[in-house]
């Protein structure tokens, strides 16, 4: 006999109430029928096409299963104080098995060449993804809620035990009556867990409806870039910067072409595309992309690199690209001359997280004209490989990849609280690292979690602006910080830049501010080099 509702805390876990486990043995079954699934994918069309599913099982499917259990426990305990208290149990039930149903075949044909009518229809398009959603923020609400109660119970245990030996120490007191009737009784704890879970629980769900309309929320974000190498004579360069498209699935034909008029309402000088056109697909579910593209306009035309889910069929892409105007730079380099100025454009293939980066990149660029004078723009897919470029090897470096963090909090144009930038890596807006610049663009598409949360899309057109070159001299900020912190020592992309004398760029950014402040610029520097300390990489405020 399971314990009455007054005697459970409904925050807690659900442990073998018979009233639920025929929930638990339907989600055991839709796990096993995804990787059942997938393992008839992987003997079909290959093994990492097929280990998708499993994958997503374990990541994603298992705490979604834990939160999906809890909700609906305090659901229907809820349910069960009301009138007709059956009848309710009973369709809230169905409409929970509705809703795995329908985010299981949404996830199936996520990436189908069309639209499927029905899963596609108005009203059921983002069922799936906001169920999904919904408990993946609840399942880490309850994380979070549980660690802070081991905590607080570690604690509990720590003071009582404290207590008990200054106690043995001094006679007992005996307790104050006054005191005592001040005690809230346990219950009133529990009644008040029991009217706040319900609520707490509904605020997943209205933070991942929100993300609906922020999902293809497109938009062209205008900014100013200065590059240091920049000429003056072309002041004001207008380059859109597009990437991760990821076609298909609902990056559909309406979709790409609103994309591409939104891109020529900004009256680019060139576009550049920074990969992920695909997501690991083989196909003619991409023919719209095409389509698209080919009605981009810009007077020097379209660039592009390749990203990580490019590499299905490259050679067919890449074709296919340049058909629709797009020259894909394959670690190649193409030189442009634009008002009478010459300038680079170079383009990088994505390197695996197999090889070394630092090497890997210093050979590619080598293998590229070298430099001699000319400003030079470099398309490289992954933002954190920008901290194991070769110095100086480009003025501006193009990147997408993390969605501009893809769930978080968009304060302005210029700030954000993600959870990609939360874990120290590159989330969006422009960086720094000598004269470098790297610009992170929030890309138009998305990829994995299966909606943007807080972290709209974006058609990035950069205005490139000609500036003052950082002074060289024994006495300026560059010089100190480069020589304090040498970035080809970099261990990992997320460490700390240390230098010969084992100080990290935030302790030489601290003595740098104090000896240096004369020098303009080197309070937002330091402020930028400080924000920034765990990526080794100042945020500009350009």
């Amino acid at each position: 006999m399971p314990p009455p509702l007054s005697d459970r805390g409904l925050t807690r876990p659900v442990k073998n109430d018979p009233r639920d486990r025929w929930l638990a043995r339907w989600l055991w079954a839709v796990a096993a029928f995804l990787s059942a699934t997938g393992l008839a994918v992987a003997a079909v069309s290959g093994f990492r096409r097929g280990v998708l599913l499993p994958i997503i099982v374990i990541v994603g499917y298992l705490p979604f299963l834990y939160a999906r259990r809890r909700l609906h426990a305090v659901v229907a305990r809820r349910l069960e104080r009301q009138d007709g208290s059956r009848g309710l149990l009973v369709a809230w039930s169905a409409l929970g098995v509705a809703c795995d149903v329908l985010m299981v075949a949404q996830l199936l044909t996520a990436r189908a060449a069309g639209r499927v009518m029905l899963l596609d229809a108005p009203g059921l398009a983002w069922v799936g993804p906001v169920w999904f959603s919904a408990h993946g923020l609840l399942f880490l609400g309850y994380a979070f809620l549980g660690s802070v109660r081991g905590l607080t119970r570690l604690g509990e245990r720590f003071a009582a035990w404290l207590g008990r030996a200054r106690s043995a120490a001094r006679e007992p007191v005996s307790p104050d009556p006054a005191e005592s009737s001040l005690d809230v009784p346990p219950l009133s704890r529990r009644a008040f867990l029991q009217r706040t879970s319900l609520a707490g629980a509904a605020i997943p769900f209205g933070v991942s409806i929100s993300g609906v309309g922020t999902s293809y929320d497109f938009r062209v974000e205008e900014r100013d870039v200065e590059l240091p190498n920049w000429p003056r004579a072309l002041d004001g360069f207008r380059v859109a910067h597009l990437s991760d498209i990821h076609v298909g699935g609902a990056m559909d034909r309406e979709r790409l072409l609103r994309i591409a008029e939104l891109t020529n309402s900004a009256r680019p000088d060139l576009v550049a595309h920074t990969g992920d056109f695909l997501t690991h697909r083989s196909g003619n579910f991409d023919a719209p992309l095409y389509e698209a593209l080919a009605k981009i306009e810009a007077p020097y035309g379209q660039w592009g690199c390749l990203g990580n889910h490019d590499f299905d069929d490259a050679e067919r892409l890449v074709g296919l690209l340049g058909d629709s105007g797009v020259r894909v730079l394959r670690d190649q380099l193409a030189l442009l001359s634009i008002g009478g100025e010459a300038v680079e454009i170079a383009g990088l293939d994505y390197l695996s997280r197999g090889v070394d980066w630092t090497s890997g990149y210093r050979r590619l660029l080598a293998s590229l004209r070298p430099r001699e004078g000319a400003p030079r723009i470099l398309l490289n897919h992954d933002p954190t490989a920008f901290v194991r470029l070769p110095e100086e090897c480009a003025d501006l470096v193009l990147s997408g990849h993390t969605h501009g963090g893809h769930v978080g909090v968009q304060l302005g144009q210029n700030h954000a609280i993600t959870v990609v930038g939360l874990l120290g890596l590159p989330d969006q807006g422009v960086y720094q690292r000598g004269n470098m610049r790297l610009y992170v663009t929030r890309c138009v598409g998305f990829y994995g979690y299966p909606m943007r949360i807080g972290i709209p899309p974006e058609i990035a057109l950069l205005r490139l602006r000609a500036s003052v070159p950082t002074v060289t001299g024994p006495s300026s900020t560059e010089t100190f910080i480069r020589d304090a912190a040498d970035p080809m020592n970099l261990a990992a992309p997320a460490s700390l830049f240390v230098g010969r004398n084992g100080a990290s760029a935030i302790e030489s950014a601290h003595r740098l501010a104090a000896a240096t402040s004369i020098y303009g610029g080197t309070s937002e520097i330091m402020r930028s080099i400080v924000a920034q300390g765990s990526l080794g990489m100042p945020r500009s405020r350009s």
